[in-house]
């Protein structure tokens, strides 16, 4: 559809940076056409949902794949929610395999979501949780190329902001 796209309640707006679908029901997504989407939902959702995006109940914990009282590491919750087709058939990543450690890239990764543009964002958000997803990016660049980082640092920064926080410039005309 071109947009803005109205319909019985549903609103799609884009832009050059992100698509924006309001419900009427409560909801806003937000996708920046490339590799984030993000879900706000009214407070009526409380408790209600279940999942990636977590329960939505208020408390803030960094692994939500919780089903009842079983809790999941992420590739097995990934592994729960493929659908085969009657042509072809998923195969399950091996969840007793560890991802590499790619820790020789750390300091790189601490000292990028550490600096100064970053420091309201510090005590707002899990820092361990991105500083690994930035040594994950480094690693399938081969620690080459900074441009791979850039996702992940952005969503540091959507994720500040979300939390209340006040990021600032970290983009560089050599960076991101």
């Amino acid at each position: 559809v071109r947009t803005p796209y109205y319909t019985s309640g549903l609103l799609i707006e884009s832009n050059e940076i992100y698509t924006k679908v309001y419900a009427k029901l409560g909801m806003v997504l937000m996708w920046n056409q490339q590799d984030a989407l993000m879900v706000e939902l009214d407070n009526k959702f409380n408790n209600h949902t279940c999942g990636l995006c977590g329960d939505y109940n208020g408390i803030q914990i960094y692994n939500e794949f919780i089903n009842g009282d079983a809790s999941y590491n992420s590739i097995t919750f990934g592994n729960m929610q493929k659908i085969n087709t009657p042509k072809s058939t998923c195969d399950d990543p091996d969840e007793t395999q560890a991802l590499p450690s790619c820790n020789e890239h750390r300091d790189e990764c601490q000292r990028l979501l550490t600096s100064p543009a970053f420091a309201d964002c510090r005590l707002r958000l899990n820092l361990e949780m991105y500083i690994q997803a930035c040594m994950q990016d480094k690693c399938a660049c081969n620690g080459k190329d900074s441009s791979c980082l850039c996702s992940t640092i952005s969503e540091y920064s959507r994720q500040c902001s979300h939390a209340g926080g006040r990021p600032g410039e970290w983009r560089t005309q050599n960076f991101c």
